[in-house]
């Protein structure tokens, strides 16, 4: 039931679009970055604008600049619909002021049960009164897995290439790039 709804919901309404359903929650960006190595693999869309900045916890440190916005990350918008190709699902990653900083793509090869469980780390809000005033530009996608390791006294939230990929997380992966207008890029090549 519903395969079939998924594939013929659009072609019974054609000048529907899908809407997107977002629950908000209130996230301390410490325990996120803990949480998100039990995803395993997925693919990390990070925003144009990724510097260095005050809000990183103290004690926590990003490997490379691309992963700054998850330590940023005070509020998680957990987002979805459902359009002709199937369910898609992602979290949009918030700055303290309202900024959307990063989205996490669920793909097939993601753990779903770590998934599910993610947004229990947080705490149901409204979303941040700025939220929205500036146009997320995404600059950056990779299908990753997240890691954090401790190097000298410090957490540091690193990432390595995505494992063996199944061929419809690949093909996933490579359509939600394209309809984020950016190149899809390897871990390593940051």
């Amino acid at each position: 039931m519903f395969g079939w709804l998924a594939t013929h919901s659009r072609s019974a309404c054609r000048f529907a679009a899908p809407t997107v359903q977002r629950r908000w929650l209130r996230v301390a960006p410490p325990l996120l970055a803990e949480c998100l190595p039990l995803l395993g693999d997925m693919l990390y869309v990070s925003g144009a604008e990724t510097h260095a900045s005050p809000d990183v916890p103290p004690g926590w440190l990003a490997a490379r600049r691309e992963l700054s916005p998850l330590l940023q990350a005070h509020w998680l918008a957990v987002a979805g619909y459902v359009g002709d190709d199937g369910p898609r699902e992602w979290l949009e990653c918030l700055d303290r002021h309202g900024r959307l900083r990063a989205r996490l793509h669920l793909l097939p090869d993601t753990d779903y049960l770590a998934w599910d469980a993610l947004p229990a780390i947080g705490v149901p809000d409204v979303p941040p009164v700025r939220c929205g005033w500036l146009p997320f530009r995404p600059a950056w996608a990779c299908a990753l897995r997240l890691r954090v390791r401790r190097l000298a006294g410090l957490d540091v939230l690193d990432a390595t290439s995505a494992g063996a990929l199944s061929e419809l997380g690949r093909d996933l992966a490579g359509r939600i790039a394209r309809a984020e207008a950016v190149p899809l890029h390897s871990a390593s090549a940051g």
